[in-house]
C-alpha cells in the first residue's frame, strides 16, 4: 500500500476545513455526474471548490484591510537573480525566537521547520500578522513538513516586510520568506471578481499557500540536494500542486487559487514574463496546473475539458503526466522521509522498522492521549516484525519520554507567561516537536543507544536529568 509522501502535510495544512452539505459539495466539486456537469466555472471568480475554515475566518478580516493598501498592476514582476538576491538582502531576518526546542542528548533537536511572523509598522501587514497566528497557518504547514520530511538544518519559515511583491526561498539563510506585500497583490487581484467575503478569503489564502509550497520546493531542492531534472521553476510547481492535490478538495481549491491568479496575471499588460527567465509563462503556468489536477482523477474534474478550460489535445496526456510526476517526486524525497512517514509506503524507511512509530504525534500539554496520528483516515499497516532486539527499550519509547518531559518543562515555563506568550509557546511546540522527535529517534536507532542509557532516560524527571544519561 502507498500513500503520497506528502499528504500529511496537506491534511494538516486542511485539517480545520470544513464541507458542506452533501448536495452541495458534490456541486461545488464538479464531481462525476449530470448534475454537476456545467454547474461550475472556475474562471469567472476566485475558485470555491470547498468551503474552508481558511475562507470564512480570514475573508472577513482581509476584507476589511484590502482597502488600505494599492497594488499596481504588474507589481509581480520576473526578476534576474542578481536583482532577486539583492531583494533578500535587504529583507528583515526573523525576530529571535525565545521559544525553540533545545538540544538533547547531543542530537540537534533544533533542526526542522520553524515559524515566525515578524510585526510590522504598516497596520494592513500587521494585520495580517494577526490573521497568520490566530489561525496558525504556517504552524499547520510546518508541523505537517516536521512529519513527513527530515532536513538536516533549522529553515525558517518567515512572514515580513519585503518591500516588493514576491515570496523568496533565501539559499544563504534557508528561509522561506512569504512577503505581506503579496498579500496586498492577491488582495487586489482577487477582490474584483470574489462574490463574498468567504470567497475571497478563500481565493487570497489559496494562492498564499501555492506561492509557499513553491518557494519550499525550492528549499527542499537545495537542502537536500535533490536533483531538479529540466527548470527547477516547473518542478517546484508541480511539487506545490502535488501537495494541495493530497488535500483533498479544500487543497484542490488552493491550487486552483495558484491557477487562477497565473491567469488572471497573464491578461495583465503590465506583468509579461521574458522569454530568458527561468519561469514559464503565466499561460503555462496555469494549463500545468490544471492538467495535474484534472490527471489525478480524470472523472471527477471532466469539467475542466467540458468547459473548455482545458484543451482535449492536453488533457488526454494529463493522466500519464500526473503519474510520472507523482511517482518521481517520491522516489526524490524517499531517503528524506521521516520513519513515521515510510512506514505508511512500500519502501523501507530511513531506520529499521521496528524503531519506527505509526505516528510522531505527541502533544506536550497532555489534552490529548499521545498514539497513533489521527489526522489521516488511511489505514495504518500492521506492526512490523522486528529485524533486530531493540535492546530491551524501544526508541520509540525513549522518543515519547522525551516528549513528555519536553511537555513538563513547557509547562513550567508556562506559569510565568502571558496568555500571547503561551499561545505562541504552545504553537511552536506542536509545529516543532515532530522534527525533534523525528532526530531523537533516528539517532537512537542508527547509534544502537545502549540498554543503561535508555533506562536512565526513562527514570529521567526532568529533559536536564536525560540529558545526563550518557548517550
Amino acid at each position: 500500500m502507498t500513500i503520497r509522501t506528502w499528504s500529511v502535510i496537506a491534511l494538516l495544512l486542511c485539517a480545520s476545513c470544513k464541507k458542506k452539505d452533501d448536495a452541495v459539495a458534490v456541486a461545488a466539486t464538479g464531481g462525476a455526474g449530470s448534475a454537476a456537469r456545467g454547474a461550475y466555472d472556475p474562471w469567472n471568480s476566485p475558485p470555491a471548490k470547498a468551503d474552508t475554515a481558511h475562507g470564512a475566518r480570514t475573508g472577513d478580516e482581509l476584507a476589511k484591510l484590502s482597502a488600505s493598501t494599492t497594488v499596481p498592476a504588474g507589481a509581480l514582476q520576473a526578476r534576474d537573480k542578481t536583482e532577486q538576491a539583492a531583494t533578500i538582502k535587504a529583507i528583515a531576518q526573523p525576530t529571535p525566537d525565545t521559544l525553540a526546542i533545545k538540544g538533547f542528548a547531543n542530537v540537534d533537536t533544533s533542526n526542522g521547520f520553524r515559524v515566525t511572523y515578524n510585526p510590522s509598522q504598516d497596520p494592513s501587514h500587521e494585520g495580517y500578522r494577526q490573521i497568520f497566528v490566530q489561525n496558525r497557518v504556517f504552524e499547520n504547514v510546518a508541523e505537517g513538513l516536521n512529519k513527513t520530511v527530515r532536513v538536516p538544518s533549522t529553515v525558517e519559515i518567515q512572514t515580513v516586510d519585503c518591500g516588493t511583491v514576491n515570496a523568496f526561498y533565501d539559499p544563504n539563510t534557508k528561509r522561506i520568506i512569504v512577503c505581506y506585500e503579496l498579500l496586498d497583490y492577491f488582495l487586489g487581484m482577487f477582490k474584483p471578481t470574489a462574490k463574498n467575503d468567504d470567497e475571497l478569503g478563500n481565493a487570497v489564502m489559496g494562492a498564499v499557500m501555492f506561492a509557499f509550497f513553491h518557494e519550499a520546493g525550492h528549499g527542499l531542492i537545495h537542502i537536500l540536494d535533490l536533483p531538479a531534472v529540466g527548470r527547477e521553476e516547473d518542478s517546484v510547481d508541480q511539487l506545490a500542486t502535488l501537495i494541495l492535490i493530497a488535500g483533498g478538495d479544500p487543497g484542490v481549491a488552493m491550487a486552483l487559487s495558484g491557477a487562477y491568479w497565473f491567469q488572471l496575471q497573464s491578461k495583465q499588460s503590465g506583468n509579461k514574463t521574458p522569454f530568458w527567465n527561468e519561469h514559464a509563462f503565466d499561460g503555462q503556468r496555469f494549463y500545468n496546473i490544471l492538467c495535474l489536477i484534472y490527471g489525478s482523477a480524470p472523472e471527477k474534474y471532466g469539467e475542466f475539458v467540458t468547459s473548455g478550460n482545458l484543451p482535449k489535445d492536453r488533457a488526454q496526456r494529463c493522466p500519464e503526466e500526473y503519474r510520472k510526476i507523482n511517482k518521481a517526486w517520491e522516489k526524490l524525497l524517499q531517503p528524506h522521509m521521516t520513519n513515521a512517514a515510510a512506514t505508511n509506503v512500500d519502501y523501507k524507511p530511513s531506520v529499521p522498522a521496528a524503531e519506527a512509530p505509526q505516528s510522531s504525534g505527541s502533544d506536550p500539554w497532555g489534552d490529548t492521549p499521545t498514539g497513533p496520528d489521527t489526522t489521516t483516515e488511511t489505514p495504518q499497516p500492521p506492526e512490523p516484525e522486528p529485524t533486530k532486539p531493540a535492546l530491551g527499550i524501544p526508541c520509540e519509547q525513549i522518543a515519547e519520554k522525551v516528549a513528555e518531559l519536553i511537555g513538563e518543562e513547557a509547562q513550567s515555563r508556562a506559569k510565568s507567561m502571558s496568555m500571547e506568550d503561551l499561545e505562541a509557546l504552545r504553537a511552536s511546540l506542536e509545529a516543532e516537536l515532530p522534527a525533534a522527535l523525528e532526530q531523537i529517534l533516528s539517532a537512537c536507532a542508527k547509534d544502537d543507544w545502549s540498554s543503561a542509557a535508555r533506562a536512565c532516560i526513562l527514570k529521567s524527571r526532568s529533559l536536564a536529568a536525560a540529558d545526563k544519561c550518557g548517550t
